[in-house]
């Protein structure tokens, strides 16, 4: 077992800073993307619906599950 972590070490290169922040920059974008299409689900009926989608169907922890979240949080704040 030990000659496995020089081996995964070996194969995966080291992207180095710049690269590391260009993949953040565009998992940020992406995700500001997410946001803003999920934003159109106003109604509470239409957010309920779409989380009983997302549960079905997408993993646990999914971005659009806790962006959902945070929105529907917003709103009861908001409401409040």
């Amino acid at each position: 077992m030990q000659g496995t972590g020089f081996a995964i070490a070996a194969t995966t290169p080291d992207l180095g800073l710049p690269a590391a922040l260009r993949r953040r920059l565009v998992q940020r974008r992406a995700r500001r993307v997410l946001e803003r299409e999920l934003a159109d689900y106003a109604t509470a009926a239409d957010r309920d619906d779409l989380v009983a989608l997302i549960t079905d169907r997408a993993p646990t922890g999914s971005d659009a599950a806790a962006i959902l979240d945070r929105q529907t949080r917003r709103e009861l704040f908001r409401l409040g």
